[in-house]
């Protein structure tokens, strides 16, 4: 569980203004796994920090749920359309587990980066780099063939959630093979028989839902990429 000061986006506010003027405008809520904080092209102006847990942010195209990311504790979500202006939401959010969120109204937000401009610098940090994730991530769904776009997904994983385990590392979070189908655009046949392939060729093990990557050099030769992509890969 994170406190106010740990939050990225509030980094260079004093801690005196940090308990006087922003811990009074956090609106701390407890949320059950499987809640919608936002529909895609819902009308609604709230901003969440995550406290504790994870939510998945995705899209519904041509009927197929596409998971774009997954944010963590510490992390920002609906601030594009609180600066945009425009309340039209652009994805779903949805708990990924049972969590904790602070809550803040868009007139509060508005006033804190009016009164802290760093927030709104950090703000439009925070959607830059979401934009290149995302440019990164259509490129490997669009053109790489699904054995490399299983292999980029786990590697993302693992840049966000890796641990090392002995002499593997373990993904850290709990995921189906839905959710993973989900997370690269192919079907759950495809994404189960691709993991069953990378258990036989001794890349990864599957145990009690979690990844767990044996051969990580040779999981990174199939990605193919480019030196600076372990940043990119960061949620």
């Amino acid at each position: 569980m994170i406190d106010i000061a740990q939050i990225p986006l509030f980094s260079e506010i004093p801690p005196g203004d940090l308990a006087a003027r922003i811990a009074p405008m956090l609106k701390e809520r407890h949320y059950k796994k499987n809640h919608v904080f936002m529909f895609e092209n819902d009308h609604s102006d709230e901003i969440f920090i995550l406290r504790t847990g994870k939510v998945k942010i995705y899209r519904i195209q041509d009927g197929k749920e596409v998971v774009l990311s997954i944010q963590l504790a510490g992390e920002i979500f609906g601030e594009a359309e609180a600066i945009s202006g425009d309340n039209h939401r652009i994805c779903t959010i949805e708990a990924l587990e049972p969590l904790i969120a602070w809550q803040i109204s868009k007139p509060d937000f508005l006033q804190i980066i009016k009164e802290y401009p760093s927030v709104l610098h950090k703000a439009y940090g925070i959607m830059f780099q979401r934009v290149r994730v995302l440019n990164r991530m259509i490129r490997y769904m669009t053109f790489c063939d699904v054995r490399t776009k299983v292999a980029n997904q786990i590697m993302d994983l693992y840049y966000n959630f890796g641990q090392e385990d002995g002499t593997a590392y373990k993904i850290d979070m709990k995921i189906n093979h839905a959710l993973l189908g989900n997370m690269v655009g192919i079907t759950r046949e495809s994404i189960s028989k691709t993991l069953s392939d990378f258990q036989s060729e001794g890349l990864i093990d599957i145990r009690q839902k979690f990844i767990y990557i044996v051969n990580l050099q040779k999981l990174e030769q199939m990605c193919e990429e480019t030196e600076e992509v372990p940043a990119l890969r960061k949620w």
